[in-house]
């Protein structure tokens, strides 16, 4: 026999005699979830609590799950409750006298903190739409509640007097991180649609993608290129600008959804949004103000240079010294609409309002390109934007204090109440 046949039968055989004989495991049938409670022994309410108010609260609202009870004052106790709120998501900060996890009919996630009404807890169970997790809480431990707060796990615990309506608290509360406060059906497409496309055709009129795009066509025509060459050449402009664009966009939104709060940094974006539009009138109002929202005079020289050579790559150049030039132009407009989306819808919407919003972005520079079919027409368009510069940067200033404003004291306030 085989050096390596005789190492294997010596394992295996110690395998069976040293090891210890494994008792058959029987086949264990699916048992429903446990509801994990937990409060301290010193509490002399909250057994009564468990057993007459929150046991079969969750019992009438469709949680089949067994009720675990732990004290977590006895050993160990303090490491499982430390355990189940780390895992729930529950900081150290939000405490009380009473825990209880709950796993919802709906697969959500309900927090229950101290002796909540049953009254509430009623409503809560039998309500279709709620943050996928929710905390609630009562803190007075003795006497008539005052007070319940509610949490989404997004922003601070949120306090109510307790004859507050429960459809009224929960509308002030934004929406648990990665899911949308519409449902699935609604596709949010009422809501936002309208405020991409408006944004985004507003955003469009953007002086320096157009007034660039109207050179490059006004000096192929100079030279005398080819049609072909010249829609060529203007496409990759286009397409370069569109890459740029939606490039920046994503990483913003990658940004603000790190946010626990996304309403706060819509706000922050709003009030951005106004400080620019401000900015935009002061340089109507005093063209030689030395803070501007167009490109630096450096780069619209190379920019100048690049156009004169009218290759590919210098065209792919251009667009991408544009794209991000262009951004403080009226990149106020832009990060206001994304965190927007970011506050009121999924990632996969967010990502299809950002291609949509950049779509309507180089709708203008599309049209110029399949309208400019002649040297005299693409000299006098450039003419016009060099005129009237000045005036968009006005109407750029007035929408863009405007968008600021609505955003601060209606859109944002109607998604976190």
């Amino acid at each position: 026999m085989r050096h390596w046949q005789v190492l294997i039968l010596t394992v295996v055989g110690l395998l069976f005699t040293g090891a210890p004989a494994a008792e058959p495991v029987p086949a264990q049938e699916e048992t429903p979830g446990v509801v994990h409670i937990f409060f301290s022994a010193g509490c002399a309410d909250c057994r009564p609590y468990v057993e007459k108010t929150l046991a079969p609260s969750l019992r009438a609202g469709g949680v089949a799950a067994t009720p675990a009870i732990h004290d977590f004052t006895r050993p160990g106790g303090r490491q499982l409750l430390a355990a189940q709120a780390k895992s729930a998501g529950v900081p150290r900060r939000i405490a009380d006298s009473l825990y209880a996890f709950v796993t919802r009919p709906d697969g959500g996630l309900l927090v229950v903190l101290g002796h909540v009404p049953r009254a509430l807890l009623d409503e809560l169970l039998a309500r279709e739409r709620l943050p996928r997790k929710l905390l609630i809480q009562q803190p007075k431990m003795h006497g008539d509640p005052e007070e319940y707060r509610l949490w989404s796990f997004v922003g601070e615990v949120q306090g109510f007097p307790i004859r507050t309506p429960l459809e009224q608290a929960l509308g002030r509360l934004p929406p648990t991180p990665g899911e949308t406060r519409f449902a699935a059906g609604d596709a949010n497409l009422a809501t936002l649609l309208p405020a991409v496309v408006a944004t985004g055709l507003l955003d469009s009129i953007n002086p320096c993608a157009i007034g660039v795009i109207l050179l490059l066509l006004a000096f192929l025509f100079t030279i005398r290129r080819a049609r072909r060459q010249i829609l060529g050449l203007g496409a990759i402009y286009v397409a370069t600008i569109f890459v740029v664009y939606f490039s920046i966009g994503l990483g913003i939104l990658s940004v603000v959804r790190l946010s626990d709060d996304p309403h706060f940094v819509a706000r922050v974006a709003a009030y951005l949004l106004i400080g620019l539009g401000v900015l935009s009138l002061i340089e109507y109002r005093w063209p030689r103000f030395p803070v501007k929202l167009h490109m630096p005079a450096a780069a619209h020289e190379k920019v100048n240079q690049l156009l004169k050579i009218a290759s590919v790559p210098t065209t792919i150049v251009v667009g991408i010294i544009v794209g991000l030039c262009t951004f403080p132009c009226s990149g106020g407009i832009y990060v206001s609409i994304i965190t927007l989306l970011n506050a009121k819808t999924t990632l996969a919407w967010g990502l299809a309002y950002l291609t949509l919003y950049n779509m309507l972005y180089i709708l203008p520079l599309v049209v110029i390109l399949l309208a400019a079919g002649n040297r005299v027409t693409a000299k006098r368009w450039a003419a016009w934007e060099r005129e009237h510069t000045l005036n968009l940067r006005l109407w750029f200033g007035l929408i863009m204090i405007s968008l600021g404003v609505v955003m601060l004291w209606a859109v944002i306030p109607a998604g976190s109440g």
